[in-house]
């Protein structure tokens, strides 16, 4: 019998991950599971072994521009949806990701106004 688990965030206490299912209840724009997709999703662009185009709408797993949207983006939502002391946790675990994906890209000085990550190439 195959077990059905949610999508986790490795190292997030068990009180992250409840304030992410209830934001993602009652969400617009988050569904179920979407916010531990993206930190997965993030965490492999952020680990590549070569630097890759990762900028705005690039979705690892298809690898189609434009397809998905894209993963940080998910993880912003929630670290500025989330209450005070999970996103602080949140924003924990996502910052050695951003800090790899920052090592390991250049501000793309063409690209349109936007959140930060997606002004890299």
């Amino acid at each position: 019998m195959t077990t059905w688990r949610l999508p986790r965030i490795p190292h997030a206490s068990s009180t992250l991950h409840a304030a992410i299912s209830l934001l993602e209840l009652h969400s617009t724009k988050l569904s179920h599971g979407d916010v531990a997709s993206a930190f997965d999703r993030w965490r492999r662009i952020a680990n590549r072994p070569t630097p890759s185009p990762v900028g705005y709408g690039f979705n690892s797993e298809c690898g189609v521009w434009g397809c998905c949207p894209p993963s940080r983006d998910a993880l912003e939502l929630a670290i500025r949806g989330l209450p005070a002391r999970p996103a602080r946790e949140l924003h924990r675990l996502v910052a050695p990701l951003d800090e790899r994906f920052l090592n390991r890209t250049f501000a793309d000085p063409s690209a349109p106004p936007g959140p930060w990550w997606t002004r890299r190439c």
